[in-house]
């Protein structure tokens, strides 16, 4: 009896081990096969409309049949990512790319009503019918102890610059006053060779705001006066500013310049930017672009100058992959832009070469923003030039900020948002934006325009005679940085509707030839300049 009960008990033993085997057995192969779907259920680019690729983490449907206790799902985590990924394209208003994503989340209920709020939000959208805004900047100045330190540049940064803690206060208020970036290029629709605005749709009450950042070069003229040195690109694909120390030394930071200040500030308040944009970058060429001596062929080596290209490349990509778009800002700057004495020669070249010696690395682009914001009769031939040469968004300067689609171009007339129009011409600001006052640096010194009164009888030799004969900027005689500065400011001069200038606070190096003429008062009247009306 003991012997038989012995065996059935082994006989049970027995059993339960097999039958705990099989389970076992059964149980490694489903988490290989989940360990397996899991390590292709990565994050998914989205391809969005105006396309900028958003990382999104999506689940493989293959593993929705997986519906257990939240607290023991393999899958739980990731759709909670792959909804926190869809909350975050709402807010910036990829309505369409967040209901891709969450129909790839099966079974849950959070996913299905985001899907319902995400619909609801796109067809709650409203043509807009307001007017059109666009602001533009300099680079920033980081170091108000370098830039207003007294010398001779003072005036000219005071004037024409903005600072870092003025740009980073101004974001706050353009969001609280409803304003969202919106890319220039889908503003316009180009068909058969004729310009037509495009529809606008936004959520009810949000005006669309274009914004421009004008001289992206960090010229040699701003070392050493607390601007940053160049841009770069981080391990991430984030554009970075280039600061040099006190000890000689670099740093990179996330707040020299408009961009990485921007791109921060949008990762915050997504719904500030709609789908991701930005704005746009203007570069000349003379001094390269983005920092980047590309075209000092004297100066470098020609593998210097290819490595510098191949980093122009790098920051180029990370810009437009980060919602902003770039643009011509002349090659030469030169003054004969704003006083239009430029012959169809001296146009052509300028245009030639930013086409040959900046286009290939920063990426080619249908937008120009001019040269001291000046502008030209649609039927001058020099403007025909320029968009027959593939520049039909032209950006010139006017506090109105019209924008128009004349025939085969559209207009884009740009505002400045500097100490000149803060100071000097508030209201221009605050009737659209806000209170000066609210974002002024309290570094900035009084603002002299009398100091600007002055002006040169300085004469520009002209570069070019003929199409034929290019002058040969690289063998001009460079200004230097006291003339420079007495350059900037002779340009505020009385002029028409039609050459409203920016007043970039540039040295034209290798552009212009001085005379050694004395210099007279011209008592200027700014408030009569059109450009200010």
């Amino acid at each position: 009896m003991i012997k038989k009960q012995s065996n059935f008990t082994l006989q049970k033993l027995l059993v339960t081990f097999i039958i705990t085997t099989i389970v076992a057995m059964f149980a490694a192969c489903n988490f290989t096969i989940d360990d397996k779907n899991s390590t292709q259920n990565e994050f998914v680019a989205a391809e969005t409309s105006n396309g900028h690729a958003i990382n999104s983490a999506a689940n493989d449907s293959s593993n929705t049949s997986e519906k257990s206790n939240p607290d023991t799902s393999n899958n739980d985590s990731s759709q909670q990512e792959t909804i926190a990924q869809a909350k975050k394209l709402i807010d910036g208003y990829f309505y369409d790319e967040a209901i891709a994503l969450l129909e790839t989340v099966k079974n849950n209920k959070e996913a299905i009503e985001l899907q319902q709020k995400s619909e609801k939000l796109k067809n709650s959208l409203v043509k807009y019918e307001g007017r059109h805004y666009h602001v533009f900047f300099h680079s920033l100045i980081i170091d108000t102890a370098k830039a207003f330190d007294g010398d001779y540049m003072q005036q000219g940064y005071n004037m024409y610059m903005t600072t870092v803690s003025e740009f980073q206060k101004m974001l706050p208020l353009l969001l609280q006053e409803n304003f969202i970036l919106y890319d220039i290029t889908d503003m316009v629709e180009f068909r058969n060779g004729k310009a037509y605005p495009k529809d606008i749709y936004l959520p009810e009450g949000k005006k669309p705001l274009v914004l421009s950042i004008d001289d992206v070069n960090y010229y040699e003229y701003m070392k050493n006066d607390g601007f940053a040195n160049r841009l770069d690109v981080d391990s991430d694909g984030n554009v970075v500013t280039i600061v040099k120390n006190k000890d000689g030394s670099e740093s990179v930071t996330y707040d020299g310049d408009v961009m990485p200040i921007l791109d921060a500030f949008v990762h915050e308040h997504p719904e500030f930017s709609w789908k991701g944009a930005k704005g746009i970058v203007a570069v000349t060429g003379y001094q390269g672009a983005f920092g980047y001596r590309i075209t000092d062929y004297k100066k470098h080596s020609k593998d210097d100058i290819n490595q510098m290209r191949e980093k122009v490349k790098e920051v180029a990509s990370a810009l437009r992959n980060t919602g902003w778009q770039i643009a011509n800002h002349s090659y030469t700057h030169n003054r004969y832009w704003t006083e239009k004495t430029m012959t169809m020669g001296q146009l052509q070249y300028d245009i030639r070469r930013w086409l040959e010696e900046i286009a290939p690395y920063v990426g080619s682009t249908n937008i120009i923003i001019t040269p001291f914001g000046v502008t030209y009769d649609q039927k001058d031939p020099r403007f025909r030039y320029i968009i027959d040469s593939g520049f039909n968004i032209y950006c010139p300067v006017g506090a109105d900020m019209s924008m128009s689609w004349q025939k085969d171009n559209m207009m884009s007339s740009r505002l400045n948002l500097d100490g000149i129009t803060m100071l000097a011409y508030p209201k221009r600001i605050s009737r659209h934006f806000f209170e000066p006052s609210l974002v002024l640096d309290p570094s900035r010194p009084p603002l002299n325009m009398e100091k600007n009164t002055k002006k040169s009888k300085r004469s520009v030799e002209t570069p070019i005679n003929t199409p034929a004969l290019p002058y040969d900027y690289e063998n001009t005689t460079p200004i230097s940085k006291k003339e420079s500065v007495e350059h900037i400011d002779n340009e505020l001069k009385p002029i028409n509707s039609s050459q409203a200038t920016d007043y970039t606070t540039q040295i034209e190096s290798n552009q212009i030839h001085l005379d050694n003429k004395k210099q007279q008062n011209n008592n200027t009247n700014y408030e009569n300049n059109d450009f200010y009306q």
